[in-house]
């Protein structure tokens, strides 16, 4: 008897659980639907007012509040905030193969979106890298809207595989994003953004292609836009992922057609600082020849998270937070054990949050490569900034441009960090250009690969890259 009124109280238990978790949903299914947004001059999505029968809960009073972001002290030039993979679903239900959580992928969403407009500071704007939707249908776009339109920031989106599914020429993203095409670039105070999109149309599952005319359009608008550091959003990791718990990008998508050629064009440039990608449902960073590859979560596999980039003029610092629901938080978190195709849960859920150095860490900003060196447009910086290249006789050249005056300690590093070499030079008003290969012989005992330049004066730092050719 006391056994089964036990097994009464532990079903009673779960049934209010059930009821109180299941009674979480972002909105009302017969919620009207919002059209998208047009693009304003620059060519971006941006928001339009909040559907009034959505439940949405605005900023508190002050939040918006911009900061002043003054070259000069130690506040960034701006923040951008990116959002993976959503699939959002007309209908819902548990994708367990790759942990998707269909039921909360609109709550979750949402989240994504007040965490973004309550963040202080201010997020100057926010991308989403695609598979915004899971099929690409019209409803599902239209549920989209209705969130994205909350957002206070403008959003500059990326097309996903996902959402190009129904192979209708990619009109509904493109109607969703109010562009004409989905390869687009935008610049923000001095950076230059890429945004690319390599997915076929019709769509077929197993393939990637970045063709020659994507190249072709990548490679016009670096040229066009000389001397701006720059990062590329695309939905696609640019590097295969054989070392994926999850799913072995290598083998799903055997043809990751036209990558290797985009790589070297974007290594090529000397300006291309970081890619920036969804798709692999995992939170990771890596260094390949001097750019960092940084993929981001999906919105609903393992525990939900946002990246904050802080722009400064010469590095960006990445930040990690998890989303503000811990409830919703909980949930999707408990579905990492029920992964049916994983060999080992645990390992999967440990893998999607990623490991310490892949949720903060920090991007250098600098140039390098060509025949000489062009000083950097300091604007009466009174922090220094850095440039580095090769002059005419091959020997690696620095400039350090900024107003003050002292000393300044210049050394240089791996990509890992290792100290190879530093020196100190007097800097008086005029900007420093110095000959570090002379400053430091261990320059011309160092292999072909990507190097980091670190200059330091009364307490401020810049850092700037560049590349020794075989």
């Amino acid at each position: 008897m006391s056994k089964n009124l036990a097994l009464l109280h532990l079903r009673a238990t779960i049934a209010v659980l059930a009821v109180v978790l299941c009674s979480y949903a972002p909105g009302r299914a017969d919620a009207p639907n919002v059209n998208p947004a047009g693009p304003d001059s620059t060519g971006f999505r941006v928001p339009a007012s909040p559907a009034e029968d959505y439940p949405y809960t605005p900023s508190p009073p002050g939040l918006r509040t911009p900061v002043e972001k003054k070259i000069g002290d130690k506040l960034h030039l701006f923040i951008f905030a990116t959002i993976g993979d959503s699939h959002l679903r007309n209908n819902n239900g548990q994708d367990n193969r790759y942990l998707k959580d269909m039921d909360d992928a609109r709550a979750l969403l949402a989240n994504y979106v007040r965490d973004i407009n309550a963040h202080v500071p201010t997020v100057d704007f926010a991308v989403h890298l695609g598979d915004l939707t899971d099929l690409g249908m019209s409803e599902e776009f239209a549920a989209a809207t209705q969130v994205m339109d909350s957002l206070v920031c403008p959003l500059h989106p990326v097309l996903g595989n996902h959402d190009n599914f129904q192979s209708d020429h990619k009109r509904g993203w493109l109607n969703f994003a109010g562009i004409p095409s989905a390869n687009y670039s935008f610049d923000v105070q001095g950076f230059h953004f890429i945004v690319i999109d390599c997915t076929l149309d019709p769509y077929l599952p197993p393939r990637v292609d970045c063709d020659a005319a994507i190249r072709d359009w990548v490679a016009g608008d670096l040229a066009a836009n000389p001397g701006k550091p720059t990062i590329v959003f695309s939905h696609f990791n640019m590097w295969e992922r054989p070392w994926n718990p999850m799913f072995d990008t290598t083998l799903v998508y055997a043809e990751y057609r036209g990558m290797p050629e985009l790589r070297q064009l974007l290594e090529n440039s000397g300006r291309v600082v970081a890619v920036i990608n969804g798709h692999v449902h995992a939170n990771r960073v890596e260094i390949h020849n001097g750019i960092y590859y940084v993929d981001v979560g999906a919105t609903l596999v393992g525990p939900p998270s946002i990246r904050y980039f802080y722009v400064y003029p010469d590095r960006i610092e990445v930040a990690y937070a998890y989303i503000s629901d811990r409830i919703l938080f909980d949930r999707v978190t408990a579905l990492c054990p029920l992964c049916l195709s994983c060999f080992n849960p645990y390992e999967v859920c440990a893998f999607i949050d990623g490991r310490d150095e892949d949720k903060r860490f920090v991007i250098p900003v600098g140039l390098y490569g060509g025949a000489g060196v062009t000083p950097p447009d300091r604007a009466a910086y009174a922090r220094p900034v850095l440039a580095v290249g090769r002059d005419a006789n091959g020997h690696i050249r620095a400039v350090v441009a900024c107003e003050l005056t002292g000393v300044v300690a210049i050394s240089l590093n791996d990509v890992r960090g290792r100290s190879i070499g530093r020196c100190n030079l007097w800097k008086a008003g005029a900007d420093l250009e110095t000959d570090l290969t002379d400053a430091m012989p261990a320059l011309d005992r160092l292999p072909a690969g990507i190097y980091f330049v670190r200059a330091t004066i009364q307490g401020t730092v810049a850092t700037a890259k560049f590349m020794l050719l075989p």
